[in-house]
């Protein structure tokens, strides 16, 4: 049996998966692919989890392709026959692919994931150093401790971290272009895609990304966006924390921002269905735990209309 990592087994079976699916993959790669697979029980396991997966996701996509064929305008003429299966087919494939970029690197993480939380959801978590974590909603992380350092790799999503001191082995958060470095001190992280934002509570928290690095104090917050690392920012409250006491505050704010952020709580979306709607400027203070009211409340101060659609999704519109 191999001594891999599982986590790392399961890169390997997203990689050889991926590859695979392309017609230039040669037979050179085609062979070491099948020893790789029957190498270890755990790799076998790995890669059929993934192809699963994807199995999984063609029945949705050939329904979504199936309705966008129903509800499309008829052509003046009908097309030649043999374009009409070419023309399913590309829908088809279309929307495979644009639910697999959805739906498939949320379920990657979660498969490297030691703890997650889905959307709405929180959950509080104690390490084996001592150190406490809450999970936010939406979130992954995985947990890395070595003889060294102690590394949490924060695949997705949002977390607050109080750290066990231990000068010894410093406390890393790693959100993959930039890392949270601290010895005993409480800090949030948040990763939205390539950017990363670090809020800190209490102590101070070395933020670093390569290339320059910052020591954020209490009641500060830096963000690492745009591929650079920003300056630190004062604060004036605990609105970018507000999320434990299960809020969400906004000050000033277009209507994009704020459905961005309230719908990392639901398992739908809420969408504005025009560009002057989603610009328009919001301020308020949101209860999580009301999910109807956050609509009302948008509804109302925007007046706007609101039409509920299945799978908790609310279009906006005037």
């Amino acid at each position: 049996m191999s001594d891999q990592h599982p986590r790392s087994i399961a890169d390997q079976a997203d990689a050889w998966f991926a590859r695979l699916q392309d017609a230039d993959a040669s037979d050179d790669e085609r062979r070491r692919f099948q020893a790789w697979y029957a190498a270890d029980q755990r790799h076998a396991q790995a890669y059929e989890r993934t192809r699963q997966l994807w199995s999984l996701l063609q029945l949705p996509a050939e329904r979504v392709a199936e309705r966008l064929q129903a509800e499309s305008r008829p052509a003046p003429s009908p097309p030649p026959r043999a374009a009409i299966p070419f023309r399913r087919y590309l829908a088809g494939a279309s929307a495979a692919l644009l639910m697999m970029a959805w739906l498939l690197p949320a379920r990657i993480q979660d498969w490297r994931s030691d703890y997650r939380t889905g959307p709405g959801q929180q959950t509080n978590v104690t390490l084996a150093d001592g150190s406490r974590i809450t999970l936010n909603t939406d979130t992954a992380l995985a947990i890395r401790f070595g003889a060294r350092e102690r590394r949490v790799v924060l695949l997705r999503g949002e977390a607050f971290f109080e750290v066990a001191p231990d000068p010894a082995k410093p406390f890393i958060v790693d959100g993959g272009h930039a890392e949270a470095r601290a010895v005993g001190t409480a800090y949030g992280v948040k990763k939205s895609g390539a950017d990363l934002a670090v809020t800190v509570a209490e102590g101070t928290v070395e933020v670093g990304d390569g290339v320059a690095a910052q020591a954020v104090r209490a009641m500060q917050r830096i963000e690492f966006k745009q591929g650079r690392l920003q300056a630190p920012q004062r604060l004036t409250n605990d609105d970018s924390l507000a999320w434990r006491r299960r809020q969400v505050v906004f000050q000033q704010q277009p209507l994009s921002e704020v459905l961005a952020e309230v719908n990392r709580y639901r398992a739908g979306r809420i969408v504005a269905v025009s560009g002057e709607l989603g610009g328009r400027i919001v301020s308020g203070v949101f209860n999580l735990g009301d999910p109807q009211a956050i609509v009302d409340a948008l509804q109302a101060t925007l007046n706007a209309q609101a039409a509920h659609l299945p799978g908790d999704w609310v279009l906006l519109y005037y």
